[in-house]
């Protein structure tokens, strides 16, 4: 089993933390949007901050296996990820939605494969997810939807 990753918030003022992990110096601002609840829209929400891992979870393994494969690179490459959550208390994503957007000349069965390896096989917060909440997946190549599944 690897070393655990460790991160730490600390409460700021009124509903805002920093959070920072013992791998970089990097800090995130975390707060929430609504005044209401004591917010001041000064930072991402922890399910924003969710979901943007997702996305970049996702994102690293493709790229990462793409040029494993030696294959073109993109000359653009988005992800999109929307979550649906419940009406009720404790509200959790019911279902994720991923969408892919890539431009340029990479080898599209290159490209479905890395992307399947990463939402099944690599990417761990897809495949943990996965097991809690239903994903959709889209990809856009070259503004033409394609089907991986």
């Amino acid at each position: 089993m690897r070393e655990p990753l460790n991160i730490s918030i600390d409460w700021k003022e009124k509903m805002q933390f920093t959070a920072t992990n013992d791998k970089s110096d990097y800090e995130v601002a975390i707060d929430v949007p609504n005044k209401d609840e004591g917010g001041e829209n000064k930072g991402t929400t922890p399910k924003l901050l969710f979901l943007q891992s997702i996305a970049g979870c996702t994102g690293q393994i493709i790229v990462m296996f793409l040029r494993k494969m030696k294959a073109e690179m993109p000359t653009k490459f988005k992800v999109d990820v929307a979550g649906r959550l419940t009406s009720d208390h404790p509200m959790y994503f019911e279902s994720i939605d991923i969408t892919y957007y890539v431009e340029g000349n990479t080898d599209v069965n290159k490209l479905k494969k890395v992307i399947k390896m990463s939402e099944q096989q690599y990417c761990g917060l897809t495949l943990m997810v996965s097991k809690l909440a239903n994903i959709n997946t889209v990809v856009f190549f070259n503004n033409e939807k394609i089907e991986i599944y």
